[in-house]
């Protein structure tokens, strides 16, 4: 099984694993042939691409950290909090929504915690019409990941991962037009904007009274390292460690989707730019342990080399995420070659240099 990015999906291939829609909902069995009208379909609802089965990828399995029914039902709870936030003010209603939001985040940290996988498959399958709700349930994987990486009790992770799921709440509060709005912002509209984490932090301490290991990183998540984040421009150690973590795991998701005011950029270029914003936007200890447990090419991508070889990514090394070992294409006849990216002195010159 491998990804195909949606730009390289044609008639004919083979979905390699059920496709959920929307809120979760079943769009397409296991081994459904692709046609063209599928594939429209899926692109116009904001899809990045789709895992197929072929014989070149046979026997790769890509490592999921979560399980799609546990993500899918997480997605399910926030976009209903979410709206009825937006429609009711009906305490109680509101408070077993949150509740809910919160009891499949910890679910999330324990399928994390028991996961086996050394690096996360951190390639997701986005709808750009939900991004709101995927959002927010990619980045308290990516964050609880990365508690359980720091070995932190387990309870601790649990308020790193409520803080993660509703960080960025306080949009909410902000009108809808302003937040999806192309081009530049103006100075009272970014002012309005910066706003956003404090309505976060303040509405669900005052309203469901959770404690500061939660809100304070829902209010500090646009913190920067160097100070020059908001909404209050501190800096350094001033910054709690759990919102450290938001602050890269929230970039990451956020500039790898697309958005009405920008295209989604590669993983690795993602990464590239996390990287070279540590110890500015980012701490730098955080951006570290970031790269040891995510894999900017997660096994089963496929990609182009530098040399202008294809394949799929067969392993990841912890030490070297930029650097899998790739499974060739073969050429008609030929069987398929290894090449270690990592490993191999020939290849030191070799990079990736696109998903395909």
């Amino acid at each position: 099984m491998r990804f195909v990015s949606i730009e390289n999906l044609t008639e004919g291939m083979i979905l390699g694993k059920p496709f959920y829609g929307n809120l979760g909902q079943f769009f397409l069995r296991k081994h459904a042939v692709l046609t063209e009208s599928l594939i429209k379909r899926i692109d116009m609802l904001g899809y990045t691409g789709l895992y197929i089965a072929d014989d070149f990828s046979e026997g790769i399995e890509p490592n999921f950290v979560v399980s799609d029914e546990l993500k899918n039902s997480t997605v399910k709870a926030v976009h209903q909090f979410m709206s009825n936030l937006q429609s009711s003010s009906n305490t109680v209603t509101l408070t077993q929504n949150v509740e809910q939001v919160v009891v499949l985040a910890n679910t999330l940290v324990d399928e994390i915690i028991s996961s086996k996988n050394a690096i996360v498959n951190i390639i997701d399958l986005k709808s750009y019409d939900l991004y709101t709700y995927q959002h927010s349930v990619n980045v308290c994987v990516l964050s609880g990941v990365l508690g359980s990486a720091l070995k932190l009790p387990r309870s601790q992770i649990y308020d790193l991962a409520s803080a993660a799921i509703l960080h960025d709440i306080g949009k909410l509060f902000i009108a809808k037009e302003l937040l999806d709005k192309p081009g530049t912002l103006t100075e009272s509209e970014f002012i309005e904007i910066m706003k956003h984490p404090a309505y976060g932090a303040d509405y669900i301490r005052n309203i469901f009274g959770f404690k500061p290991a939660v809100y304070v990183p829902i209010g500090q998540h646009h913190e920067r390292y160097d100070g020059s984040g908001y909404p209050h421009g501190i800096s350094g150690d001033e910054i709690s460690l759990y919102a450290k973590i938001v602050a890269v795991t929230d970039t990451y998701d956020a500039i790898t989707s697309k958005r009405p005011y920008h295209e989604a950029i590669m993983p690795h270029e993602a990464c590239e730019y996390i990287m070279g914003n540590a110890g500015l936007h980012f701490d730098p200890k955080t951006v570290y342990l970031f790269f040891r447990s995510i894999a900017p090419f997660p096994v089963g991508v496929s990609v182009l080399l530098s040399n202008g070889a294809e394949g799929i990514v067969f392993k990841n090394y912890v030490s070297f995420p930029m650097r899998p070992l790739i499974k060739l294409k073969p050429a008609p006849g030929q069987t398929a070659r290894f090449l270690d990216l990592c490993n191999d002195p020939g290849a030191l010159n070799v990079t990736i240099q696109k998903l395909l």
